[in-house]
């Protein structure tokens, strides 16, 4: 009987193993561990600082003034200065502790089994101090930068890693805006919000599922004649317990958990079914505009479904307004073109929200099948008394009715800001001056008149 043997030299497998790990676990310019590492790491103290009810903190650190030095002495002596620093630190450190380099001139702590939090603050003066020593780098022996350090606690601070990371963050923006070369913790009132936004998630869907949601009406009003000629829809949250709620309060939330899109169906079928409504009852009809999000205007089905709720609530097209912003406009031009169009051959009419606030001009709107051109209230507000506001006002009333637009100013509060527009021509207005936002039932008395008196 033979045997046959086969040795194999597996040294070379280990190096190019072990490569791998540095590669996926470290850092290249420092040799610190990498995000990967560190996220590793904070998962594994967060089990085990929970199951022996132990307490860790994670230190976010950046560097004053980096930027600067990296511009002016270049790109090489940026780096040597980052490896020279990630020494120093690692000397204020032990060896059971994690110090991750995430890029740039960002660092992390992660600093095991602390029995105080002011642990935590004795090692961040010592980053610090040390840090705010000179470097000697090959191209400068005396460079100068600083450190600013942002601390979060486990678990007072966060049970994930994640909110620890985004508190520790918050903490470093403090200790940049206490002046720089400093720590701050992240203070317990701060974490509040975190679970209260939470529970005004849930709250808010809550509203929306169970008809808490309310739609507001305000005049627009000729400038000429002083008639109402159209309204524009608000939506409100009327809360059993907190009152009427503004959109300025739960719109962005709506925007953060996916609500909004939601939110604009909701309001266009309400006011389509109300228009209906004062028509059916012998109203003389007026145009209703409702703003459209740009988050609703990316969804696919925009178009069939304002097609779907005009022909359920059988309200005529030529009296429905869609309000957009610029933004909106901008972000994809030849789409946005295309549903604008057929919007238009629907007979819906379509005006720009906010104008002057944004970075379109008005020839470039006209690329758009626009009817109306809204002035931000924000010039609305000084015209009686400012300058600026005045020319700008009178210059976008003019090119916009050159254009082929109706110009609307909102905002409108004082008899002195009317006399203005009317001054220059401008087509409509609306604002507290006449009517402020008022429930449907309250705005049907304005409909009996139709003339509002000044």
């Amino acid at each position: 009987m033979h045997y046959v043997a086969s040795i194999v030299d597996i040294t070379d497998y280990k190096i190019a193993e072990e490569k791998i790990i540095k590669l996926a676990f470290y850092d290249q310019l420092t040799g610190l561990a990498n995000r990967r590492k560190l996220m590793d790491n904070l998962n594994r103290s967060i089990a085990m600082c929970n199951r022996e009810n132990k307490q860790f903190a994670v230190l976010m650190i950046d560097l004053d003034r980096f930027k600067a030095i990296n511009d002016t002495l270049g790109h090489l002596a940026g780096d040597e200065l980052l490896k020279q620093v990630a020494t120093r630190i690692s000397l204020c450190l032990r060896d059971t502790d994690t110090l991750a380099r995430m890029g740039g001139d960002e660092f992390i702590i992660l600093l095991e089994g602390i029995s105080r939090q002011e642990d935590a603050a004795r090692v961040a003066t010592e980053i610090v101090e040390d840090l705010s020593a000179p470097f000697k780098l090959t191209q400068s022996d005396a460079v100068r930068i600083g450190a600013s350090i942002g601390i979060a606690i486990y678990p007072q601070h966060g049970t994930t890693s994640e909110l620890l990371l985004n508190n520790s963050d918050t903490a470093l923006y403090q200790a940049k805006d206490n002046g720089r070369g400093c720590f701050s913790y992240f203070p317990e009132d701060l974490t509040i919000p975190v679970p209260q936004h939470l529970k005004s998630e849930a709250r808010l869907r809550y509203g929306i599922e169970n008809g808490e949601l309310r739609v507001f009406y305000q005049a627009q009003i000729d400038v000429k004649t002083n008639e109402i000629i159209g309204a524009e829809a608000l939506v409100r949250w009327l809360d059993p317990n907190e009152g009427l709620i503004l959109p300025n309060t739960f719109i962005p939330l709506a925007e953060e958990a996916g609500f909004i899109t939601k939110i604009g169906e909701w309001v266009l079928r309400e006011v389509c079914r109300q228009g209906k409504e004062w028509i059916d009852a012998g109203f003389t009809p007026i145009r209703l505009a409702v703003n459209v999000s740009s988050l609703q205007f990316e969804q696919d089905n925009i178009l069939s479904s304002i097609e779907t709720i005009l022909k359920e609530t059988d309200y005529p097209a030529e009296y429905l307004e869609l309000e957009l912003t610029e933004s909106s406009l901008m972000e994809n031009h030849e789409l946005v073109v295309d549903i604008l169009t057929h919007l238009r051959a629907l007979g819906i009419h379509l005006a720009i929200v906010d104008f002057g606030t944004g970075y379109s001009s008005l020839a470039y709107l006209k690329r758009f099948p626009l009817d109306v051109l809204k002035i931000d209230k924000s010039f609305i507000d000084d015209i009686s008394h400012n300058t600026d506001d005045m020319a700008i006002t009178e210059a976008i009333i003019s090119m916009g009715q050159t254009l082929g637009f109706k110009v609307l100013a909102e905002g409108v509060e004082t008899i002195e800001q009317l006399n203005f527009l009317k001054l220059k021509q401008c087509d409509i207005f609306q604002g507290y001056i006449h009517s402020k936002p008022i429930p449907s039932d309250e705005f049907v008395k304005l409909l009996h008149y139709k003339v509002v008196t000044d």
